[in-house]
C-alpha cells in the first residue's frame, strides 16, 4: 500500500512538473525601461522597469564616432537629449556629456523633472555592467554590418547568448548578424520576413512557411487570435507592440501573446496580478 502511495505520489509530481513546464506566462518586456515614467534608455529607467517586474529589457544601439555601442531609440539625439547631432558624428566623450534627462516631460512639457541630475546616455557594455544576469531584447538600429558583428562579439564575450534576443528591421543587418553568430542567438523577424509570413498565413500557404526567426514581434494593431495561432503553430513566439492602455493589455493577453511590449511594466504587471498570473510586489 505504502508502495503505491509513493508511486501515485511522484507519477503526479511529475506530471504536475510537465505541466509546469509546458505552460509559459505572458511575460513583461519594457520598451526602453520604463520609459513612460523615466528618461528612456537610463539606467534609471531600466532599473526601474525591474524594480515593476519586467522579464526583459528592450533597447536600440547605435555606433558612435569612434565605434562605441550606443543606446538610443533614435539615430539622432532631439527626441531625449534636445540636441540635432546624430549618434554617429559623435564621440563617446561627446555624448557622455549630454544630458540624457533633458526632455522627458510626463505633462507635456510644464515641468521636466530629469534634467540636470547627471543622467547620461548608456553604452551597452555598460549596460551588461549594470544588469548581468538580466535577459535583454536588442534592437540592431542602423542598417549596419559593423554593428551586428560589434554585438555578436560583445555577447559572444560575455556569454549571454541565452540571454539576449536580437531584432532589427533591416535584412542586410539581421543577415549578418545571424551570420556571424551562426544561430546561436534568439532573433526577431525583420520587417520584410513578417510580410512574408503574413502573406502566406493570409493566402493560405502557411502549411509551407518555414520561418528563419525564433521570435515576431508583432504591432497591437494587426495582431488577431488566428494571426497569433499561426506563429505558435511554428514554434515561433509572438510578442506584441507597443501596449500602454489597459484595455489593449487585457486583449492582447486574450489572445494569449508570450509577451507584451510596453512603455509601462507596472500595468502590465498589475493586469497579470488581477488575472492570478503574478504575485503582488
Amino acid at each position: 500500500m505504502i508502495k503505491k502511495y509513493l508511486t501515485h505520489c511522484l507519477l503526479s509530481g511529475a506530471l504536475l512538473a510537465l505541466f509546469q513546464v509546458q505552460v509559459q506566462a505572458t511575460e513583461i518586456l519594457a520598451h526602453r525601461g520604463a520609459s513612460g515614467q523615466y528618461p528612456e534608455g537610463t539606467w534609471l529607467a531600466f532599473q526601474k522597469a525591474l524594480d515593476q517586474g519586467a522579464d526583459q529589457l528592450e533597447l536600440d544601439i547605435h555606433l558612435s564616432k569612434d565605434q562605441y555601442m550606443i543606446i538610443n531609440h533614435d539615430a539622432d539625439l532631439k527626441a531625449n537629449v534636445g540636441v540635432d547631432d546624430k549618434i554617429k558624428d559623435l564621440t563617446l566623450s561627446q555624448i557622455k556629456g549630454l544630458d540624457a534627462g533633458h526632455e522627458f516631460s510626463e505633462d507635456n512639457g510644464a515641468s521636466f523633472p530629469f534634467r540636470g541630475l547627471g543622467m547620461s546616455l548608456l553604452t551597452l557594455n555598460e549596460l551588461f555592467d549594470y544588469f548581468p544576469h538580466e535577459k535583454f531584447n536588442i534592437e540592431i538600429k542602423a542598417n549596419d554590418e559593423a554593428l551586428s558583428e560589434k554585438l555578436w562579439a560583445l555577447i559572444e564575450a560575455r556569454d549571454m547568448q541565452n540571454n539576449i534576443v536580437v531584432a532589427s528591421q533591416h535584412t542586410k543587418a539581421m543577415n549578418h548578424f545571424r551570420d556571424v553568430s551562426d544561430g546561436d542567438v534568439k532573433t526577431s523577424a525583420t520587417i520584410s520576413e513578417l510580410v512574408v509570413a503574413s502573406v502566406a498565413w493570409s493566402t493560405g500557404f502557411s502549411w509551407a512557411y518555414k520561418p528563419k526567426f525564433e521570435v515576431a514581434q508583432i504591432p497591437y494593431a494587426i495582431i488577431t487570435q488566428p494571426y497569433i495561432n499561426f506563429f505558435h503553430k511554428k514554434g515561433v513566439r509572438a510578442d506584441v507592440w507597443t501596449v500602454n492602455d489597459m484595455d489593449d493589455i487585457e486583449r492582447a493577453l486574450d489572445l494569449g501573446v508570450d509577451s507584451i511590449i510596453g512603455d509601462y511594466p507596472d500595468r502590465i504587471y498589475q493586469a497579470l496580478v488581477n488575472r492570478g498570473e503574478r504575485p503582488e510586489l
